[in-house]
């Protein structure tokens, strides 16, 4: 009997004198995992003409280098891929990487990355590399509001890669008001806009921020009204006004966002999708974010006109039921002209969030702008602030 193990175990080392020599060479580890990249982008956009995607990356312990890139697998159409081995006892390290055409042409963008996970996971990647500018087109008097009886257009700008890599879905929404203020000097209120399409298309550019859809609301003469929850009888504007707020929101709600998902490739679920605005327009975000968080997870509010209705949004609205979902709050003022640009009245609302248990850098953030008077000016030139905390990139997610 001891013969016949002894002979067994002789013949199982022969016929695997290959394996037990790679482990003890460190050829084979035991302890290794693999991640799968997968780079989605459609093969006739490629200028080359090529099907070669390379992927460079930041780390030598995954095969990756920003020197020189690893070629990819071309699997099907307009998809490529490469698995990536790795030891476990690195398992939570930041890799970052980026797909290249030919391994010369870079993607244009922040990195994509992750951080190692303890298990095989397959990651899916859609990057693009030729286009820096987004567009913007108008929807003139195409939007019905059957909750305030009126039309309005709409000014919807799509970011660089949307024409380009037609695989890609956009993740990043925001709704903006004053929509004929956003993008064309033409259109605005005392002939300057805000130049969002300049200030996004540089920020995604530099990779300080992920790509969005902006859909901007053309505001109508029944503005105080439709921006506002509550009736001012103190409002100046002229005697008395305000507190169709509620009908506005319902009117995104119920007619303006069902009306665009279906035209463009976009996730408009609470995380990804914001609200901003700037004077009256800040305040109706805020509460549009504060009373209907199961919608909006990303607010602005931009010198935001808190005083309305003796500061009743602070007083009144903030000591309602907290937001049953998660919000992300950026407020902001100026410091000049009337009133200070309102800078009192925002850091009250600021300080009673706090109370609430927000936190600075966490999941609010207050700007105040040294010197900013409360005009379109101001709010495009610090536009870079919100983009910046309120769509930050964001990691590459498994897609197991």
């Amino acid at each position: 009997m001891k013969l016949n193990k002894l002979l067994f175990l002789i013949v199982f080392i022969l016929f695997n004198f290959n394996f037990f020599e790679k482990i003890l060479t460190k050829e084979i580890n035991l302890n290794s995992n693999s991640i799968k990249i997968n780079v989605h982008f459609p093969q006739n956009k490629l200028h080359s003409g090529s099907n070669d995607i390379y992927l460079r990356g930041s780390l030598s312990s995954v095969g990756l280098s920003w020197n020189s890139g690893l070629k990819m697998n071309f699997i099907s159409n307009n998809t490529w891929s490469i698995s990536l081995n790795y030891d476990s006892s690195i398992a939570g390290q930041k890799l970052e990487m980026k797909p290249l055409v030919e391994d010369k042409v870079w993607s244009i963008g922040a990195n994509f990355f992750i951080n190692l996970p303890s298990t095989s996971q397959v990651f899916d990647i859609y990057p693009w590399f030729y286009s820096t500018q987004g567009k913007y087109e108008i929807l003139e008097n195409q939007i019905y509001s059957p909750q305030l009886k009126n039309l309005r257009s709409v000014i919807v700008y799509t970011p660089p890669s949307y024409y380009e890599n037609t695989l890609k879905t956009i993740k990043g929404v925001l709704i903006m008001h004053d929509g004929e203020n956003l993008f064309n000097d033409s259109t605005s209120f005392g002939g300057i806009s805000w130049h969002c399409q300049t200030t996004v298309d540089q920020l995604v550019y530099q990779g300080q921020m992920e790509e969005i859809i902006i859909i901007g609301l053309y505001n109508t003469p029944e503005r105080i009204d439709e921006y506002t929850y509550s009736y001012d009888p103190e409002c100046r504007c002229p005697v008395g006004a305000g507190g169709n707020g509620d009908l506005y929101i319902q009117f995104i709600q119920q007619t303006v966002i069902p009306a665009m998902q279906p035209l463009y490739r976009m996730d408009m679920s609470q995380s990804n999708l914001g609200i901003l605005g700037s004077s009256l327009g800040g305040l109706i975000s805020c509460y549009a974010g504060w009373t209907r968080s199961n919608v909006f997870g990303k607010i602005g509010c931009m010198s935001s006109s808190f005083w309305w209705n003796t500061e009743d949004f602070n007083n009144d609205i903030l000591n309602r039921s907290l937001p049953q979902q998660d919000l992300l709050l950026y407020l902001d003022s100026g410091t000049s002209g009337d009133g200070n640009d309102d800078l009192p009245q925002t850091t009250r609302v600021v300080d009673h969030l706090k109370q609430l248990g927000y936190k600075e850098g966490v999941n609010l953030m207050q700007f105040i702008d040294v010197g900013g008077q409360h005009n379109e000016y101001y709010w495009g030139k610090r536009f870079h602030v919100p983009m910046k905390f309120l769509y930050p990139v964001l990691e590459t997610k498994s897609s197991n």
